[in-house]
Formats: C-alpha cells, structure tokens, sequence
C-alpha cells in the first residue's frame, strides 16, 4: 500500500493519534473526578453541616427538568 502522497507509516501516527486522545480523555476524567471527590471531603471536614446540602443538590437538579 505504498503511494507517493501517504508514506507507508502514516496509519502508524494515526493510530496513535486516536490512541493518545482516548487516553488523555481518561486521565482528565479520572483527574476531574479525583479533585471532585477532594473538595467533596474537604468540605465533609470544614463544614460537616453542608455535606447533605451539596450530596443532594445533583441528584435533585436532573429531577426538576423531567
């Protein structure tokens, strides 16, 4: 599959591409996630009063819209 317009390694750095995309995409979410969690408990620390008030405010806000 040689051709004077795509070398023969191009499907090499496309396959990587789609690669390292997929695994940035996990690290941010896992990222995302882990910092979450930290203000989450942090907050649990500080202020153990608020801890309800911002565990239920997600799970209430999808039910307003349906």
């Amino acid at each position: 599959m040689s051709s004077d317009l795509c070398p023969v390694y191009a499907p090499f750095f496309g396959a990587m591409g789609c690669t390292s995309a997929i695994v940035f995409t996990c690290f941010g979410a896992a990222y995302g996630t882990a910092k979450s969690g930290v203000g989450i408990s942090a907050m649990g620390v500080l202020r153990p009063d608020l801890i309800v008030k911002s565990a239920l405010v997600p799970l209430q806000r999808p039910e307003q819209f349906n």
